[in-house]
């Protein structure tokens, strides 16, 4: 079973608010040499490994860096020009987050 994205957004500026990157989980192994010394790297930088998921290749990092885009009230300056917006925002997102009340929604589906 696949998980697939449905929904959509509903402009809450959340997913904004912090930096996620997600990383191939064989690279950070050879980067790293395990999951504790990546912790340990992206710690030093105000990092958190939010998610381990080997079996996908996948891991989940975030910093709490806001988007110079965002505004205060937490609306995106872009948002009503996609031609402006970076390609990885109109990809958001492309795994589960812990966003509470996003409008996207992770569904399993064969596949």
């Amino acid at each position: 079973m696949a998980l697939v994205r449905e929904g959509s957004c509903h402009s809450c500026g959340e997913c904004c608010r912090t930096l996620r990157i997600v990383t191939p989980y064989d690279r950070l192994l050879s980067q790293h040499g395990s999951v504790d010394e990546a912790a340990a790297y992206y710690g030093f930088r105000g990092g958190v490994i939010t998610g381990v998921a080997p079996d996908q290749n996948l891991v989940s990092v975030e910093f709490p860096i806001p988007c110079d885009r965002l505004t205060p009230e937490n609306h995106c300056l872009l948002h009503d020009t996609p031609e402006k917006k970076p390609v990885i925002c109109h990809r958001y997102p492309v795994a589960p987050d812990d966003i509470e009340g996003c409008g996207y929604l992770w569904v399993r589906k064969p596949g």
